[in-house]
């Protein structure tokens, strides 16, 4: 009888343990604690009996039976409610699909030659904002976060933009742009360190003999220091909307703040009944203002390219009312483009180079996209009578390619976009050969006929 329980006891525990096993290998936390819970009961439980039973304080067998029985029934039971749980569980569903390895091909792109459609908002891909609906965000005060590609004009193409008509209309008194960066720290965003000109410092001890007559000059030199504390941006957005000022705030670039700033962003963005708090630890001051006196936007740049910037946690993305994506804005591009003189034709040119590297950048084939600031400088030096592959190669094609360990460029990927290049202003160097050699004829009958 004594073997007979032994067996059923070893057994018991062992199916109780691979229970257990199988459950926090593979539920969610939450039944992981419930089997954890149960698992640990019992088995404190069980080794309470064995104590007792090992120093005599327990002989009656029908404890042993108990013990043994309460055991394989909560096996049985953690196996079956384990069952039951796997099942009901269902899988996540993948939302990306696994990523391609990076070709090694040289850049190809069937797009170079044609020319770009006729409504450039209505291109494959990402659309651009609809200028209407993101005005109705701004005026209803709402805070915004942009992200896309560099240089798609997400700061001053449309944050300030529809900022700005936002003061024009006196819904806002003005803009503050804070620049973030890595080494911005907390206290900045409250009190930054300045250095302390000669004519500053001489006029600051001057003030300080008239408050503190009784120290010497050189003492009061040693304790000002060469650096005094200015206030900080954020810290000047709390007080003049104290003061009734109505603001839109910017952070450019959000997520390259350090950790501090971005934890000091996050808690000056949560509104607390009917206000934000700024708490600023420098001066054991608290400021307070309405809501509707500050309106909170940001722009970042999201990708494994971009180098010193970090992840934003959900807590301050959830601050955010608006989070939008913003890709390049073709139609912007061409007027920007038509701007600086360039006729139809070459913008045309321009703008189906751009869209033929952007599409080798998401294809993985290059190393940067070409922006809407390559577009302006290129489509400049274009206007200016510049050779557009002459300019391209000066101006851009080094800074979207990847270069090796010892700095040197990528042949194949230079050898692409001369390629994407070459086949778009083909039919412009012939035309200029036939404006040339017709030029030249012309020349020679006038000579003649001198």
């Amino acid at each position: 009888m004594d073997k007979w329980f032994a067996v059923v006891g070893v057994f018991g525990y062992i199916g109780l343990l691979i229970g257990y096993i199988l459950a926090v290998t593979y539920l969610s936390p939450e039944k992981r604690r419930m089997f954890h819970g149960v698992f640990t009961s019992m088995s404190v439980f069980i080794l309470g009996g064995m104590i007792l039973q090992s120093v005599g304080a327990i002989t009656d067998v029908h404890f042993v039976e108990s013990v043994l029985s309460a055991m394989g029934i909560t096996a049985v039971l953690m196996l079956g409610l384990y069952v039951y749980l796997r099942q009901k569980k269902r899988p996540p569903e993948k939302s990306f699909q696994p990523s391609t390895p990076r070709p090694s091909l040289s850049i190809r792109s069937e797009r170079a030659p044609s020319l770009p459609a006729e409504n450039p908002d209505e291109e494959e891909g990402q659309p651009f904002l609809d200028s209407s609906s993101l005005e109705n965000i701004f005026r209803k005060g709402f805070s915004v976060l942009l992200y896309g590609p560099t240089g798609s004009g997400k700061t001053y193409g449309v944050i300030f933009e529809h900022l700005g008509k936002l003061v024009k209309r006196g819904e806002r008194d003005g803009i503050v742009l804070i620049p973030c960066s890595d080494g911005m720290e907390d206290y900045d965003l409250l009190s930054k360190p300045m250095p302390i000109g000669p004519r500053d410092k001489v006029r600051i001890l001057q003030e300080l003999e008239k408050e503190f007559p009784d120290l010497d000059q050189s003492a009061l030199s040693r304790i000002l220091g060469d650096w005094t504390r200015v206030e900080g941006p954020l810290r000047e957005v709390f007080r003049r909307a104290q003061k009734g000022e109505r603001l839109g705030v910017v952070f450019d670039e959000l997520n390259r703040a350090s950790r501090s700033a971005r934890n000091l962003i996050l808690k000056a963005m949560d509104p607390v009944l009917g206000h934000y708090e700024l708490h600023d630890f420098t001066s054991g001051e608290v400021l307070r203002v309405p809501l509707e006196k500050i309106q909170f936007c940001a722009t970042c740049n999201l990708g494994a390219s971009y180098s010193q910037t970090h992840d934003l946690d959900e807590s301050l993305l959830d601050r955010f009312q608006s989070v939008l994506f913003v890709d390049y804005n073709t139609g912007l591009e061409e007027r920007i483009l038509e701007e600086e003189g360039l006729p139809p034709a070459t913008v045309s040119q321009l703008m189906s180079v751009a869209g033929a590297l952007r599409d080798a950048y998401r294809m993985g084939h290059l190393n940067a996209p070409l922006s809407t600031r390559h577009l302006k400088n290129w489509g400049r030096a274009v206007s200016g009578g510049g050779d557009p592959r002459e300019t391209a190669r000066m101006l851009w094609v080094d800074r979207l390619i990847a270069h090796d360990r010892h700095g040197y460029p990528d042949e194949e990927q230079v050898a692409g976009i001369l390629e994407i290049l070459a086949a778009t202003f083909a039919e412009t160097d012939g035309v200029r050969g036939d404006v040339r050699k017709t030029s030249q004829e012309e020349t020679s009958r006038t000579s003649q006929g001198g």
